[in-house]
């Protein structure tokens, strides 16, 4: 409720000298006041009902029991009458009791009433009392938009909102969701006060078309109204986050593998906790210094390289790659071979294991070289003796 200054002035000072704005009907009034007067809601729409709560207090130094014979509202110096409530109760000495009395306007702007209050002593004499009231009253605004999200983890829920954009509730309110025309699925939810939302989810995860109607229809400032919204349902949903090994370069020592490459991220969402390790199989051994690489998080859409070291035997033509990662709160492991035969990329001697000679290999990123499978002890000299020549040459 919006009070002008002067009326708010002079009902703070009735207040102070004890509610009283009419002459008793005996010369000597019981100490009674009108101790606390609300109006609830405070700024009220036309035909919304507004409740005055009005406390009546008998004060300690009384010297009767008055009894509440009348409390009604009327337009000032008028006998035009809002509402009345008759004989609610009786008030002892340093005693209260708090009324509420309702009533709806019915035509907007601020309204200066009287609330009238009624009580008889013990000796049967009548006093009455007046306390100004103001309301401002609003025409009532319906506004309200819906709007819809599908879930990011791929299990076909969408979720809807209805918000109250307006300045007078929404009840009944009922959601529906259609395709072509026919209702598939409805949810009702609760009253949605101005200023405030209320939310419902839906199954579209079988839904056969990409485009779903949601319809919300609700009752409002004495009347019926809807309002609706088209949702693509497959392009509201995101793709889970997924990682795949990309930029795969294999190469070999001896026995020694290094793979090194990128962690990618092929989904919409974020993957945490990426962990990527040699895999088991047969001749395959994780070796020091990373036989385990923790990645960390992938943002979507985004990568981030590794490098794994292994031993393999010689009959070994590619080596698993076990992928672990966390996406929507669930963990996923998968595998990934990387192959060892599709070409080669050349490593010194230097740099081959213990006993172990010069070979090489590479995944599908590989840059080439010699084939991993030639065989023969020409064969094998030669490969030895490029690896010197290209390391005296890279040396210089």
């Amino acid at each position: 409720m919006r009070w002008s200054p002067l009326p708010r002035l002079f009902v703070a000072l009735l207040v102070l000298i004890g509610g009283t704005g009419a002459v008793a009907v005996t010369a000597a009034d019981p100490a009674v006041q009108l101790s606390s007067v609300t109006v609830t809601p405070d700024d009220p729409n036309t035909g919304e009902q507004v409740t005055i709560e009005a406390t009546i207090s008998n004060l300690e130094n009384s010297d009767t029991t008055v009894d509440i014979r009348d409390l009604y509202v009327r337009t000032p110096q008028t006998t035009d009458e809002f509402a009345r409530v008759e004989e609610v109760g009786s008030v002892a000495p340093g005693g209260s009791l708090t009324i509420p009395i309702s009533t709806t306007f019915e035509s907007p702007g601020e309204k200066r009433l009287d609330l009238n209050l009624v009580v008889q002593d013990d000796d049967g004499d009548y006093h009455s009392y007046t306390y100004p009231v103001y309301v401002d009253v609003s025409e009532p605004t319906v506004k309200a938009d819906l709007s819809a999200t599908t879930s990011q983890n791929a299990s076909g829920t969408t979720e809807v909102s209805l918000t109250n954009f307006g300045n007078t509730n929404l009840s009944d309110v009922e959601i529906t969701a259609a395709v072509g025309g026919e209702v598939l699925d409805r949810n009702f939810v609760y009253d949605i006060p101005p200023e405030s939302s209320r939310t419902t989810a839906f199954d579209t995860g079988d839904v056969d078309s990409d485009t779903v109607e949601f319809t919300a229809t609700y009752a409002a400032a004495g009347g019926t109204h809807t309002t609706s919204l088209a949702v693509d349902v497959d392009e509201e949903t995101r793709v889970p986050g997924e990682i795949r090994l990309t930029a795969l370069e294999a190469s070999q020592a001896g026995s020694g593998v290094t793979i090194q490459g990128d962690a990618a991220n092929l989904g919409s969402t974020d993957a945490d906790s990426v962990l990527v390790r040699i895999g088991d199989a047969d001749g395959v051994r994780p070796t020091a210094p990373s036989g385990e690489y923790f990645v960390g998080a992938v943002e979507a859409s985004e990568f981030a390289t590794f490098e794994l070291t292994a031993q393999t035997d010689t009959n070994v033509s590619s080596v698993p790659v076990e992928i672990v990662y966390i996406v929507d709160n669930e963990r996923v492991t998968t595998t990934q071979r990387v192959d060892l035969t599709a070409g080669a990329s050349v490593s010194s001697s230097a740099g081959a294991a213990p006993g172990g000679d010069a070979a090489s290999g590479s995944g599908s990123g590989g840059s080439g070289g010699l084939p991993l499978r030639l065989v023969g002890g020409a064969v094998a000299v030669a490969s030895i003796v490029g690896g010197v020549a290209l390391y005296r040459w890279r040396s210089q």
